[in-house]
């Protein structure tokens, strides 16, 4: 039987992409999808591009529905939604699976549930926790920035060939990552022909879930910070990040080009979503649009001994939608790329 899937806040840039790539999916079914702006209308109203493929109507939220109707629910709601619903749903259903994609879950270990054992959150970056989110009831999607920046140095601070106490990471987004509400700095007049960081100097919410991962991958050897630098492209989507780090001890003269490309090959070498490209082929955002790949380009700077660190994603794909469908495919013990096989778009 194909599994019951429900899509909360489906009508954002996030819960539309997923619900696309769900209604493609050969091994779910899509049973129930909510809006409250739009509680009541065909999805296809809103979204006329879906008119003949999909004849749900879009319903406000209900726990007994919700609970009765799917077996994984989706939550691409607002942040501070998920932590208030979600242990209700799992209370009233005990087989019921949850992705969330807001930041609710990220920085926290257990959700309680009343006299119950304490019910342990998959961080959901497959590449990194695979098996705790093959065993898990409850997946926190990682941020797009996040994603970006610990996919591009995982294999440096696995290998211990970097000090980590010099990570800067540069990120560029496009517009979609902030969504659909109106804000005056997202129109079209202060975007457009515009490029513009923000939240700089360690004010982003992002900072505290990379240092997290990051450290975590170090085996929390010390405690570090990073520096990381946000900034708005006027382009739709996808994500650029550069990182800049110094090479440690005797790996800032020995570790060669060829090595440091090798050991990221390896590290990926069995991953269906990460391509290692060559030093000579920088990774950009028009080669991953659309999909669910991360393009990462391994960099030695001879000259200054340093590591420089590409990485491409789309915000909306790996670093959203994409990535719970995968995070579900794992759960499912399908293969992880089921319903996300395609490939960039070219022109």
């Amino acid at each position: 039987m194909k599994a019951r899937v429900g899509v909360l806040g489906a009508t954002g840039y996030t819960g539309v992409i997923l619900t696309k790539l769900l209604l493609d999916h050969p091994e779910v079914e899509i049973n129930y999808l909510s809006s409250e702006q739009h509680a009541g209308k065909y999805f296809y109203e809103v979204y006329p591009n879906f008119l003949g493929r999909l004849e749900e109507r879009l319903k406000p939220v209900d726990l007994k529905d919700i609970s009765a109707s799917c077996d994984i629910v989706f939550c691409a709601t607002p942040n501070g939604f998920a932590c208030e619903f979600v242990p209700k749903l799992l209370s009233k259903n005990n087989n019921i699976k949850v992705i969330d994609l807001s930041t609710d879950f990220r920085l926290k270990k257990n959700i309680p549930l009343g006299k119950k054992q304490d019910l342990k959150i998959a961080y959901g970056l497959p590449e990194i926790r695979r098996a705790e989110i093959k065993t898990s009831r409850v997946i926190a999607n990682p941020g797009c920035y996040p994603t970006s920046a610990i996919l591009a140095l995982a294999p440096a601070i696995k290998n211990k060939i970097i000090d980590l106490n010099s990570i800067i990471i540069d990120s560029k987004s496009g517009v979609s990552g902030a969504g659909k509400q109106l804000k005056q700095e997202l129109q079209f007049c202060e975007i457009n022909e515009s490029f513009v960081p923000y939240n700089l100097a360690g004010k982003h919410r992002h900072i505290p879930e990379i240092e997290n991962e990051l450290r975590a991958l170090s085996g929390f050897a010390e405690k570090f910070n990073v520096i990381f630098s946000p900034h708005l492209l006027p382009i739709s989507r996808g994500i650029l990040s550069t990182i800049y780090v110094n090479l440690a001890g005797k790996w800032k003269k020995s570790l060669t080009q060829e090595e440091i490309y090798k050991l990221y090959t390896d590290y990926y070498k069995n991953e269906k979503f990460v391509k290692v490209l060559p030093g000579t082929t920088y990774a950009n955002t028009k080669n991953v649009k659309y999909t669910n790949f991360c393009h990462i380009t391994p960099i030695k700077d001879e000259r200054t001994n340093r590591l420089i660190l590409i990485s491409a994603i789309d915000n909306m794909v790996k670093g959203a939608s994409g990535q719970a469908v995968q995070n579900m495919n794992i759960m499912l013990s399908l293969k992880e790329e089921t319903g996300l096989s395609s490939i960039g778009e070219i022109p």
